[in-house]
């Protein structure tokens, strides 16, 4: 009988102390996710850094003070006590800092409440805080795995390590096997909660990163889309930089390459039209933004680039692009050309008459024979190019 009731008063002792572990891991991650929608609220990122912050501060002081306070008088000692400061390394780097600063407050805040505060504590409290810091500040631009890994290791390090009777007379039979068994136990349950609710996280962002980069780029080519391309025009309209050179591309005769070879190939062509003019940004505009309008048309915004250096480069990507033929599935080289319009944004007095001029120095390429480039003046047009006839004659190679 005496066996048999010491089991039932292990086997009540481990339910109790489960129960309790499980709380405080479902305390824990419910801050993480609190934080998590206070980063992310498009509400919370309208309102006062102060308020915000102040908010985060709250939150914090009021359950890590409870994790500390249910720790204490439930498990038996005071552990976990840097549970949530270590996950929020992993939301935010701001709140990190600020959540740091207070973490050591509210524990010496406690132990001086229940009359145990001592100047060892205070510095052990430092010390362990530097010492995440050190542990997990170096990891906050690494990758998820790594970052886990790296919050896993230090929260299982630093709980066992601050393992506190809240004693001013330390004891070392405190260190039993039931108590560090507590310990892992907790952090197991802590760190299996947390992975859930970051991998939630880490998929809600990569879903989210998707549908904005699907918002703003052409599915076809990968380029910048017409919607992207208005929105950085509104944001260049409201800036004062003017030194912006618009050129405006188009496709010569692509619906006869549809007419002749299909959709299918048409589709290629516009996209290795896409990379070799992608290359071309790359290689000789670095510090330009490329947008398909649709169709065959595109567009390029150039800054803080002279307008004759612009027309070379452009010049150059034109010829070369004759030289270098689209070759079909049924082994045909065709020869694509385009033709450009381009003007500079100093000659307007907004972006938008630019891109309009452009567009109008484009319409004029084409009836004046397409495969050349027309710039815009605002005052006349000014033809770079090569004739009708060769272009056309070029058209179509077996």
């Amino acid at each position: 009988m005496i066996f048999w009731g010491r089991v039932k008063g292990v086997v009540a002792e481990m339910v109790s102390s489960l129960f309790v572990l499980i709380s405080i891991s479902t305390l824990i991650v419910g801050f993480i996710y609190e934080l998590y929608v206070l980063s992310e609220s498009e509400d919370m990122k309208k309102v006062n850094s102060f308020f915000k912050y102040g908010t985060v501060i709250f939150l914090f002081v009021v359950q890590e003070y409870f994790i500390v306070y249910i720790t204490y008088n439930a498990v038996g000692f005071v552990c976990f006590q840097y549970a949530i400061w270590i996950a929020t390394f992993m939301i935010s780097r701001k709140c990190a800092l600020i959540t740091g600063i207070f973490t050591p407050i509210v524990i010496n805040l406690f132990l001086y409440n229940i009359g145990e505060f001592s100047i060892i504590f205070c510095v052990l409290s430092v010390l362990s805080v530097l010492t995440i810091f050190l542990l997990m500040g170096a990891f906050l631009n690494k990758s998820f795995t790594i970052q886990f890994y790296r919050y896993s290791g230090t929260l299982l390090f630093i709980s066992l390590l601050t393992m506190n009777p809240a004693t001013k007379d330390f004891d070392i039979h405190f260190y039993t096997i039931a108590n560090v068994l507590k310990v892992l136990m907790g952090c197991l349950l802590i760190i299996w909660f947390s992975y859930i609710f970051f991998r939630e996280i880490k998929q809600k962002k990569r879903r989210i990163s998707e549908l904005e980069y699907m918002k703003s780029h052409d599915k076809l080519t990968g380029l910048y889309n017409y919607r992207e391309f208005t929105k950085n025009l509104n944001i260049i309209n409201e800036s004062s930089e003017k030194n912006y050179i618009t050129i405006m591309l188009d496709i010569d005769d692509f619906k006869k390459f549809n007419d002749e070879f299909g959709h299918n190939e048409g589709n290629g062509i516009l996209q290795s039209f896409s990379k070799r003019l992608h290359e071309y940004i790359i290689n000789n505009e670095t510090n330009a933004a490329l947008y398909r309008f649709g169709g065959e048309e595109f567009c390029i915004l150039v800054k803080d680039k002279p307008l004759d250096q612009v027309n070379a480069k452009l010049d150059n990507f034109i010829n070369g692009l004759r030289e270098d033929r689209y070759k079909t599935e049924s082994g045909k080289e065709i020869c694509v050309s385009c033709s450009a319009g381009i003007s500079d944004n100093n000659k307007f007095s907004t972006i938008y008459e630019t891109v309009r001029a452009a567009d109008a120095a484009l319409y004029q390429a084409k009836k004046e024979g397409k495969g050349r480039v027309v710039i815009n003046t605002g005052d006349n047009f000014t033809t770079r190019g090569v004739s009708v006839s060769s272009v056309q004659e070029e058209l179509f190679r077996v």
